[in-house]
């Protein structure tokens, strides 16, 4: 009898604790929106649509318009080259000088040998004139004749062979120094003193730095609506720069698989501009409608955005979904809409949301 008058103790503690917990005499706050005593009499805004000019950006590059890269054109010992990247040079500057000593010597066998040969085709020459007006006297045959003049067309022949060889042995000389064909920058050195270079083998790479040129591959839809002569704007990120250029060249040819033309821009005028750098090319798209706000009509709680409108002359918290920032505005893709009101003297009551 005793345990069972504990056990429905125990029942009705638990009972009246679990009753106590559940906050059933608790006072009951209706959840929504808190309901205003008041009607709200400060500024408002009215919600229109507003026209947003977009761009798109096109990626590109900073290209040298004159570039060139200087080769090796005879298999020779580099004796000297006293130029590196970033130095300035101008055309005619000697940058490259080769060993000369065999080239010198084979330019000095071949003058030997033509005249050499130039001697023996003057000797060819007098035989054959002699032979030719004993032949008249009726002194020697016919065959003497032709054999005088088969020598000397031989000594003629051999004579314009040495002169070749000549001629070439000198312009192989002439090709261990190496000058510069344009006004520019040295980019890159790909040898040093003391390398045994082949004829084709690139020594120095030298781009002019007055004829830069911003290169876009621009797609087909947006390239068929440029034309030589337009602005637009162009901007160097790592330079700080944005300015407009002018359109100045057009490839006249599509690329087959990005489906895009080259276009090439006028570069800003900066000493700091370099081949290769990035640049970005803004092409107008067609404008469209869009709610904007400012930034500082919005509350945000997490990563909810909201903002105060009127309904029915009562603050109301209404919230957004927001797009991208336009300056210190903010697009409001969802939650707004034309002729919604904003309260613009109201403040978010804080407790509210706690």
């Amino acid at each position: 009898m005793k345990a069972k008058i504990t056990l429905i103790l125990v029942v009705c503690f638990l009972a009246v604790a679990i009753v106590l917990f559940s906050g059933v005499f608790n006072q009951h706050i209706t959840p929504g929106n808190k309901e205003q005593t008041s009607q709200y009499t400060g500024l408002t805004h009215t919600i229109e649509y507003q026209q947003i000019d977009e761009f798109e950006m096109v990626p590109g590059r900073v290209i040298a318009q004159q570039n060139t890269t200087i080769a090796a054109r005879v298999l020779a010992q580099i004796e000297q080259l006293p130029v590196r990247s970033g130095d300035e040079v101008k055309q005619g500057q000697v940058l490259v000088r080769l060993d000369q000593q065999e080239l010198n010597a084979q330019w000095q066998q071949a003058k030997s040998q033509v005249r050499a040969l130039e001697a023996s085709f003057v000797q060819a020459q007098k035989q054959l004139q002699r032979a030719q007006e004993l032949f008249s006297q009726g002194l020697v045959s016919q065959s003497d004749v032709d054999n005088a003049v088969a020598n000397h067309d031989s000594l003629s022949a051999s004579l314009m062979q040495a002169q070749q060889r000549q001629q070439q042995a000198s312009v192989a000389l002439g090709y261990a120094t190496i000058t510069a064909p344009i006004s520019g920058r040295v980019v890159e050195r790909f040898a040093k003193a003391g390398d045994t270079v082949s004829p084709g083998q690139p020594l120095l790479a030298i781009y002019n730095p007055q004829q830069l040129q911003l290169e876009f591959a621009v797609r087909e839809q947006q390239a068929v609506n440029l034309k030589l002569g337009d602005v637009h704007r162009v901007t160097i990120p790592s330079l700080g720069l944005a300015e407009s250029t002018e359109l100045v060249e057009v490839v006249p040819a599509a690329d087959s698989a990005s489906r895009s033309l080259v276009m090439r821009f006028a570069p800003p005028t900066n000493s700091q501009l370099l081949p290769g750098l990035f640049c970005e090319l803004a092409l107008p798209l067609v404008p469209r409608k869009a709610i904007l706000i400012p930034q500082s009509w919005v509350y945000s709680v997490g990563q909810l955005d909201m903002v105060l409108v009127l309904e029915n002359a009562q603050i109301t918290r209404r919230y957004v979904r927001l797009g991208n920032a336009q300056g210190d505005h903010v697009e409001v893709i969802s939650g707004l809409h034309p002729g919604d009101e904003i309260a613009l003297d109201a403040q978010l009551d804080w407790n509210e949301l706690l």
